[in-house]
């Protein structure tokens, strides 16, 4: 299994793609946000802090390994 890491260039400067990949989680992160909200997602769990950073770390880790 071969992945091409492509960097992205901005000014001249080398961004390595994890920093890309973390900007794409946060946006969908903040995207699902408001559904979980609606679903009450927070009330289930004793730290809903916790909990949503392990969401975003799910998403985090999917779009690296899909990527």
């Amino acid at each position: 299994m071969n992945h091409d890491f492509p960097e992205l260039v901005i000014g001249g400067v080398l961004i390595a793609p994890l920093v890309s990949y973390a900007l794409a989680a946060l946006v969908l992160f903040f995207l699902l946000r408001p559904a979980l909200s609606l679903v009450d997602f927070e009330a289930a769990f004793a730290n809903p802090a916790l909990a949503l950073l392990c969401i975003y770390i799910a998403i985090l880790s999917i779009l690296m390994v899909l990527f």
